[in-house]
């Protein structure tokens, strides 16, 4: 309730006033206000109805006109005892401009009056009755800015919670007493404001009575009555009255006003938009309902922004603290102080002393020292299933990793040969059987891949592997060839061909300028890209990488979503630009329709093709984007839209940039062609995603390797790294070699066919002494041996004798 100056100096003298009395009268209990008509009209109506006194007399002994006897006496009979309280207080009610003023009070403290009347001038529902004076007005009245004391607050808000109870109690008929019987009818149990009062009334004129006494008669319990007389002493005859409890709204004041200046900033924001933007935990029914309150719905308003002339008041936003890999929360001593070597793997180890092995794949051994440098052990050791965390350092995932580094398209083809390079890089001395693999990997939950393929890329991220400055997403088709996938429940997806056909949908973000894959994650085949790339982003990517660092985002036109453009253009990542293929959907045709229809201004790409550039506001969001139409220049067709947020750049450098992205789909061809990603049989969604993070664990241990290696071998003049598949053809399998151990009990491998020199073999052999001198070649579950690579000629003695 606004209160008139008069009203406020009224409530703020009733303590004083009090206080007076009780010190000239000795009382301990509260009851006369010096001054007060209240008392005097009660007293006279009191006299009527519970001494039996004349109306005459009273008001002759009173000195009170009739005409107000009456009038008092018939709000008596109808309210009670609240219809007899009255003050003076002529200001006019603004109820909404009210409410909307302690809104923004109470988010933000320091606003001063006119900040808060820039506001409401802002808001419809509110800005004709707004001023500066009244909103002075209403802040007093609720005790902001009397007297600056802590007190005040909370002074106030009981009167005013009292007053709206007051005016609901006057709204409310008291039935009971009547005027031909007024003794018998004067305290009623319908009315308990008037017991409270008559309570203190007669503590106060009969010091004999004691509380527990009167309080029995009054059907008043003590701890109402000690309350009463602290609060009397405060309010005065307003404490007969209970305040309201102030009640818990469903959102907060802070969170309502960064609603409604959100939406007065972007009156085309969704509610949807507004709690993506902030992150918020609420409903979008609650931030509409926010919107409605304030009639703020219209979206062809215009827009004002007012944070850049208020107090914004934020916390101070900290350091973005990436995730740390479980490799530096375990250490190899601790490992290996509680884990044990395979029994096979020492033996074997033993035999090599003195009788070398003959092996064929010598890749598994020498990228074994990076497959532990990713911090593969400590990893699953940490965050993988308890049931699988045995006695022996080696586990099924380093099985699985060197099976695919070695180049076995599956588990089951180990079994068809005679070569242990696979069970030697995994520090196991025979492989189990097929079926035991497979239930071990039923093993794992989705939780704990999870944090599997999350610890991988934060040591990736350490190692330097990833940067994440230039991301791409896209999404894969692993196709079941399976019978029955609707009754399996295997959604379907789009082919290569535009085919529907049951599968699952892997979705994949790479690291652009690495060429190093960031994560993979499992979806259904009906598994939709606009509902599923936040998520992605909050659970995969944000928590290791610092989104405010991601320079570029690329996308392929399944991502054509408004609302994916506002997340990661305004809500992720600020400090990047987004360069996608558009989907000509009704939307973007609607933008380059007018474009088309016009044939001035395309100018000349290439010898087929003819490009107009157009720049746009999206409708929800009012994100600025730039549009690069590409057709055909005879025949007007092949239409293709390329879009990005970054509306500075050229058209053709925005082409030439979009072709930044094919790195990923050259990626994810890798992962088929080398690290076979669609071999993958079975429908358990948790073995899927054990084996993409098998594939990423080989993918990044490759990646690693090259990036040690160095030179034309990881980068070559065309741009292009050497594939796992074209390093297995010049080093990594098909070459006659033997295994030893020397007398320092590190691995001793041999090619036996070597041809000349300055080849790899070389340059592998030089890396891998630096990288014991590093102290990184080492191999943590073979018992930290090292690995080094020999070559020589077997038959250079034959060219000799000739």
């Amino acid at each position: 309730m606004i209160l008139s100056g008069k009203s406020i100096k009224y409530f703020q003298s009733l303590q004083s006033r009090i206080l007076q009395t009780m010190d000239r009268h000795q009382a301990k209990t509260p009851y006369l206000v010096k001054g007060d008509n209240f008392l005097k009209k009660y007293e006279c109506l009191r006299s009527v109805w519970a001494q039996g006194s004349s109306i005459k007399w009273a008001c002759a002994n009173f000195n009170i006109p009739r005409s107000s006897f009456h009038e008092a006496e018939k709000s008596f009979i109808q309210y009670g005892l609240p219809g007899l309280l009255s003050f003076s207080n002529n200001s006019k009610q603004f109820p909404d401009l009210e409410q909307l003023s302690l809104l923004v009070k109470k988010s933000r403290p320091s606003l001063s009056y006119t900040a808060i009347h820039r506001i409401a001038q802002a808001v419809p529902i509110v800005k004709r009755g707004s001023t500066s004076k009244l909103v002075s007005k209403i802040l007093q009245s609720h005790g902001y800015g009397i007297s600056n004391m802590k007190d005040d607050f909370d002074f106030w808000g009981r009167i005013q919670r009292t007053l709206d109870l007051w005016s609901i109690l006057l709204k409310t008929s008291v039935n009971g007493r009547d005027k031909k019987n007024r003794k018998d009818t004067f305290l009623i149990d319908q009315d308990p404001c008037h017991k409270r009062f008559e309570l203190l009334r007669e503590l106060f004129f009969n010091p004999k009575s004691t509380p527990e006494e009167v309080c029995f008669r009054f059907g008043i319990s003590m701890p109402t009555y000690y309350r009463l007389v602290a609060d009397y002493k405060l309010y005065g005859q307003w404490a007969v009255i209970p305040a309201l409890s102030p009640g818990k709204q469903s959102l907060s004041a802070k969170l309502q006003l960064a609603i409604i200046l959100e939406k007065l900033k972007h009156p085309k924001w969704s509610p949807e938009t507004i709690i993506k933007t902030h992150r918020l935990n609420v409903s979008r029914f609650a931030v509409f309902r926010v919107i409605k309150r304030w009639a703020l719905e219209n979206k062809d308003r215009i827009p004002i922004a007012l944070d850049e002339y208020l107090d914004k008041e934020t916390p101070p936003s900290k350091p973005f603290q990436p995730l740390k890999s479980a490799y530096h929360l375990l250490s190899e001593k601790s490992i290996l102080d509680t884990r044990r070597i395979n029994r096979h793997f020492e033996l074997i180890c033993n035999k090599m002393k003195t009788h070398p092995f003959h092996i064929c794949d010598p890749g598994p051994l020498l990228l074994a020292p990076f497959v532990n440098d990713l911090g593969v052990i400590q990893a699953f050791e940490t965050h993988g299933p308890i049931k699988l965390r045995g006695k022996e350092i080696s586990n099924l995932a380093l099985l699985n990793v060197f099976r695919i580094l070695a180049g076995y398209r599956r588990i089951s083809h180990l079994s068809n040969n005679r070569d242990r390079t696979v069970a030697l890089s995994s520090g196991i001395g025979m492989f189990g059987s097929t079926s035991k693999y497979y239930e071990d990997t039923i093993a794992f939950e989705f939780d704990q891949l999870h944090r599997l393929r999350c610890d991988l890329v934060a040591r990736a991220k350490e190692l330097g592997l990833i940067e994440g400055l230039q991301i791409g997403f896209d999404f894969h088709l692993k196709e079941f060839y399976g019978n029955h996938s609707k009754e399996k429940q295997i959604g379907k997806g789009p082919d290569k061909a535009g085919n529907m056909v049951p599968g699952f949908r892997p979705h994949v973000a790479w690291d652009l300028a690495t060429n190093a894959i960031i994560n993979i994650a499992y979806f259904q085949g009906g598994t939709r890209s606009p509902r599923i790339i936040q998520q992605f982003c909050e659970q995969n990517i944000f928590p290791i990488l610092d989104p405010l660092t991601v320079q570029e985002l690329y996308m392929d036109s399944e991502y054509t979503k408004e609302g994916d453009f506002h997340y990661f253009k305004e809500v992720s990542c600020r400090n990047g630009q987004i360069y996608i293929c558009l989907r000509k959907n009704k939307q973007i045709l609607k933008f380059i329709q007018p474009a088309l229809d016009d044939n001035k201004e395309w100018q000349p790409y290439d010898q087929e093709d003819e490009f107009r550039a157009i720049q746009v506001k999206l409708p929800k969001t009012g994100l600025a984007m730039k549009i690069i139409i590409l057709r055909d220049q005879e025949k007007k067709e092949n239409i293709r839209c390329f879009g990005t947020t970054n509306v500075q750049l050229s058209s053709k450098d925005i082409l030439r940039k979009y072709r930044f992205r094919w790195i990923i789909e050259n990626g994810i061809k890798d992962l088929v062609a080398s690290y076979y990603l669609d071999e993958i049989f079975g429908l358990a969604p948790e073995k899927v995603e054990f084996e993409f993070y098998c594939v990423m664990v080989a993918r990044l241990a490759y990646e690693y390797f090259l990036k040690e290696l160095g030179g034309k071998y990881y980068n070559s003049v065309n741009g292009n790294k050497i594939t796992l598949q074209k390093m297995r053809n010049l080093l990594f399998e098909k070459r006659n070699c033997t295994i030893e151990q020397d007398h320092a009990g590190n691995l001793i491998l041999t090619l036996l066919d070597r041809q000349k020199k300055g080849t790899i073999e070389d340059h592998v052999s030089k890396m891998l002494l630096s990288l014991k001198e590093k102290g990184k070649n080492k191999v943590l579950w073979w018992n930290n041996r090292s690995i080094f690579l020999c070559a020589k000629n077997q038959y250079q003695f034959l060219q000799t004798v000739q």
